[in-house]
């Protein structure tokens, strides 16, 4: 009887791959790298240009955001104002946006509206003849009428026009600069007495009590001054500044920049068309890159539109 004789073990399995085989090996992986290399390569770059991209756009998105939702909650458009008939440039197309803070903004949960300077359940009733009480002609820090200058003038001069208090708030353009009530005295209606004149504007069952400043006629005069939000360039950043809760005056506000790398920023004041009591505001932002990357935002708001 034979026994069947062991088989012997590969000598393939023994002596492993070849020289040979492990050089083709190594250009098979180096060819299938190289072409992972060109397809991954362009790939990461797009994904990191889309971020960029997406980056740039929150930002511009977030400004134009914020400015659009100031002018619908506001109760007056302060710049840019009506293009005034006697210069030469324009007023009504700017890079500054200053409106009057919201009124239902109570930052300090109080119960009173931020703008309620003197917490007595209205707003804005009570302005002294620099009508911000910021101690400046026009904004503070900023040029109102757009002639290259800034805070020129007297206190007095709310519009930076080199006449003070020639604009009362009476419905009417006095002046004939194009724009209305925008440089009222401290008698804010120019009539002379407290409040309007022959009426009882606080119900105390008094009529015309008090100083012609009064225009409450609560016993106090200029206390309740007009709360300004602007949007303005430092530079290449777009700055927000709020009045401080609680401030004693016009002066105390706080600026925060809102959007770097701002290659455009162009507020204008739409004329209305005839009939429309409604006043838009066009905006435009464009954010740029060093890298050269760009996005360039529009958007249209009606003055009040929620208030």
């Amino acid at each position: 009887m034979r026994l069947a004789q062991a088989k012997r073990p590969s000598t393939r399995s023994e002596q492993g791959l070849s020289l040979v085989e492990v050089l083709l090996a190594l250009a098979i992986s180096a060819v299938l790298i190289a072409a992972l290399g060109g397809v991954v390569g362009p790939t990461l770059n797009a994904w990191e240009l889309a971020q960029r991209d997406n980056q740039l756009t929150r930002e511009a998105r977030f400004a134009v955001d914020r400015m659009t939702a100031a002018v619908r909650g506001t109760s007056l458009l302060v710049l840019p104002r009506a293009d005034n008939p006697i210069t030469v440039y324009s007023e009504s197309v700017r890079d500054v946006l200053a409106v009057a803070l919201d009124h239902t903004w109570d930052r300090d949960r109080d119960g009173f509206a931020d703008a309620d300077n003197d917490k007595d359940g209205r707003i804005d009733e009570d302005w002294g003849r620099d009508n911000n009480n910021d101690g400046q002609a026009g904004i503070s820090g900023i040029d109102d009428d757009g002639d290259g200058a800034i805070d020129e003038g007297s206190l007095g001069d709310d519009d930076e026009d080199g006449m003070n208090n020639e604009d009362p708030r009476n419905g009417l353009d006095d002046d004939g600069d194009g724009s209305v009530d925008e440089d009222p005295s401290a008698n804010m209606n120019g009539d002379g007495q407290p409040g309007v004149a022959g009426v009882d504007d606080d119900g105390d069952t008094l009529i015309d009590e008090g100083d012609p400043q009064d225009d409450d006629e609560d016993g106090a005069i200029n206390e309740d001054w007009l709360d300004t939000v602007v949007y303005f360039l430092n530079g290449t950043t777009l700055m927000e500044r709020l009045p401080d809760v609680g401030a004693a005056d016009g002066t105390a506000f706080s600026e925060s920049p809102i959007a770097e790398n701002v290659s455009l920023f162009e507020v204008e004041r739409l004329v209305p068309a005839p009939g429309d009591r409604a006043l838009l505001v066009k905006i435009k932002l464009e954010l740029a890159t060093p890298e050269g990357d760009s996005i360039l935002l529009e958007s249209t708001a009606r003055v009040g539109s929620v208030q």
